[in-house]
């Protein structure tokens, strides 16, 4: 760390049970699925949704800055947790100081998380109770459920509605399976990591498919003070007849627990007060979705999802330092939130598809918190708050048979409580997107606009909530071309970009409370290549540069790097053996906390590798080493990162 020149200032029981727990469950679909001898249709079943769009089709065939993580990069990269899974994408920086225990932040081209709606299988996780403004923990996911990770950068609330001023990030869990079978996967690492999972699926009847799936995580402790266990079960069943109707229901469970060294307290290092943070959560997300075809062209998509939030939280807060200290405070909480949607999909001649409909939002939320400002001397801080939208909303896709498209998307969200212009938001999207030069080039341009609304803490906390904030909102555009060479093997892409936000929610510690302040700017330049040199080796390089600009502000914005980026070898050398490398390298990046005030960061680098030996079809040996060179680096003051660390898994299918 150097000083800124700123004046400013599962244990095996616990596996064993959940596992019980799917045993049960695999028994009784299993038992349905063995009652017929042919296997599902999986055409129906394998429709594509892409993130940003209500429209299904390829992500080649619509304009949205998008990447996705599919199941075979998670398997090769053997990453510990889903925030190192994104590390090395374009656009996007995550910071997660020392471990899985650790307060995670990720950034969109410069958005902070909570300007970024999360998805899980299409169910919004987005918490407003959280004190940051409706952020999410991917340390909640084991990377084993996950089948892929949808990421669409720029605002899309034209689409989803609130939260999604920076972007999108959709993650979808493991589903359909033609054939009856299962996969084991156990690890362990050096200090004390473990993870494990299980997985049943198969085809249920001659029209669906099941998937059933329990799994687990220890990331031990690989920093002192860093804790986190997450076990979670979860499921899937799906119906369709071809080109007539489908139907998917899915759910999952988990509970969560952790420790850390409060944010800003100067974490191991330098935290006077030597007590952590600890955390749990439990979470409970159901949801149905499908389509029926109504006629040739018209077809009618409904879903339906609920999601239950619970946290309790309590910190021992910070001493004073350079800047003032926090108190010890704490909360219990929960969230409800309830989505109804319908949509109509109209294929209006050759080159023209359209979308229309409506959805429903109810959130009930409540936090019973509380500060104690001196020894003995404890203020409440609990709230109750409950809302409930309407949006409506179009989309018009135009697709030419000389390689143009073009989407435009409109959405209008409207509180049921108050209805009126003032109260309620428009937002819209345009994109367009054209193939020439025999689709050896692509040109993309994008457009869109972002709300949105302020978190129930902001709102309702009778210590520093504001009941008048307005909506943070957020003006994006982007143009970028890829270009593929040598017979497409090799492919570049240059994006750049400019984000407008208005009315951030800031902190004002002169008001003692919540206030719409900060107009931001980001800009920058997103830079990739994608090398497949011959069918067992690839090479992908990825760097962003980001420009973040504050108005009337030289105070630069904490935790965000000029330039990061990434390279990534994978190497198939012989037929049994998988090798991949990943290279990060992060510049050098702001920060502030309460022992230090302002200090600069030090850019940093590292290097995870992971080798898979397949000695049979059925199982695969992997061996991960994080952070190989055991660089000593920080991502917050005084939170330094975990060292170099080995894992050893195998993963079994049968």
């Amino acid at each position: 760390m150097k000083l800124s020149e700123s004046k400013t200032g599962i244990d095996s029981g616990r596996f064993g049970y959940l596992a019980g727990c799917a045993a049960v469950l695999v028994l009784t679909v299993s038992g349905t699925a063995a009652a017929k001898d042919s296997t599902a249709d999986g055409s129906a079943l394998d429709n594509i949704i892409v993130t940003g769009t209500r429209i299904s089709e390829t992500m080649s065939d619509i304009p949205n800055s998008t990447t996705v993580i599919q199941l075979e990069d998670i398997e090769a990269r053997g990453d510990a947790g889903v925030i190192d899974l994104l590390r090395n994408l374009p656009g996007v920086h995550v910071v997660q100081p020392s471990g899985q225990g650790g307060v995670a932040r990720l950034f969109i081209r410069g958005g902070a998380q909570e300007l970024t709606m999360i998805l899980l299988d299409g169910i919004r996780v987005n918490d407003p109770n959280d004190t940051r403004g409706s952020a999410f923990d991917f340390s909640t996911l084991n990377t084993n459920d996950i089948e892929r990770i949808e990421i669409v950068r720029g605002p899309q609330s034209a689409v989803y509605g609130s939260d999604a001023l920076a972007g999108v990030i959709n993650v979808i869990s493991k589903g359909r399976a033609d054939e009856i079978g299962g996969t084991v996967q156990l690890e362990s690492g050096t200090e004390s990591f473990y993870r494990g999972a299980l997985e049943f699926s198969g085809p249920v009847g001659d029209s669906g498919d099941f998937s059933l799936r329990a799994a687990t995580l220890d990331d031990g402790e690989p920093v002192d003070g860093t804790t986190f266990k997450s076990d979670s079960v979860a499921g899937k069943i799906a119906f369709a007849e071809e080109e007539k109707w489908d139907l998917r229901l899915f759910g999952r469970y988990s509970d969560n627990e952790g420790t850390a060294f409060p944010e800003d307290s100067g974490g191991f290092d330098l935290a006077v007060i030597r007590d952590t943070d600890r955390r749990t959560s439990r979470d409970v997300s159901v949801g149905m979705n499908g389509g029926v075809a109504l006629s040739e062209n018209w077809d009618l998509n409904l879903l339906a999802t609920w999601y239950d939030h619970d946290t309790t939280f309590f910190s021992p807060g910070a001493a004073p330092g350079v800047r003032d200290g926090v108190p010890p405070n704490g909360a219990d909480a929960n969230l409800k939130r309830t989505n109804l949607a319908a949509n109509a999909v109209v294929d209006i001649g050759d080159s023209i598809i359209a979308t229309f409909g409506a959805d429903y939002y109810k959130e009930d939320g409540f936090s019973d918190g509380f500060v104690e400002f001196f020894p003995g001397f404890v203020i409440p801080n609990a709230y109750k708050f409950d809302r409930t939208l309407v949006g409506y909303f179009g989309e018009v896709r135009y697709q030419s048979a000389t390689g143009l498209t073009l989407l435009g998307s409109l959405r209008r969200d409207d509180p049921t409580d108050n209805p009126t212009d003032e109260s309620g938001e428009t937002t819209g999207k345009l994109g367009l997107l054209y193939d020439f030069n025999d689709q050896r080039t692509t040109i993309r341009a994008n457009w869109g606009e972002g709300f949105k609304l302020p978190g129930f803490f902001a709102l309702s906390s009778p210590l520093v909530g504001n009941p008048d904030l307005r909506p943070e909102k957020s003006k994006s555009v982007d143009v970028g071309i890829t270009h593929r060479f040598m017979d497409k093997g090799l492919s570049a892409t240059v994006t750049a970009f400019r984000n407008e936000y208005t009315d951030l929610i800031d902190f004002d510690s002169v008001q003692f409370r919540m206030l719409n302040r900060d107009e931001v700017t980001t800009k920058g330049v997103e830079m990739e290549m994608d090398y497949s040199i011959d069918e067992n080796l690839n090479l992908y390089v990825q760097a962003t540069y980001l420009d973040v600009s504050v108005k009337n502000s030289s105070v630069p914005l904490r935790q965000m790097p000029d330039w990061r980026g990434s390279v990534s070898v994978r190497w198939a050398p012989v037929q049994q053996w998988l090798l991949n490398a990943s290279w990060l390298y992060v510049d050098e990046t702001f920060d502030s906390a309460i022992p230090t005030g302002d200090l600069f960061l030090d850019s940093y680098h590292r290097v995870d590798a992971t080798a898979t030996w397949s000695p049979m079809a059925s199982l695969d040996l992997v061996l991960a080493i994080d952070n190989i060179l055991d660089k000593n680096y920080y991502e917050a003051i005084g939170f330094p990162s975990a060292g170099r660390r080995g894992r050893l898994g195998l993963r079994f299918r049968f």
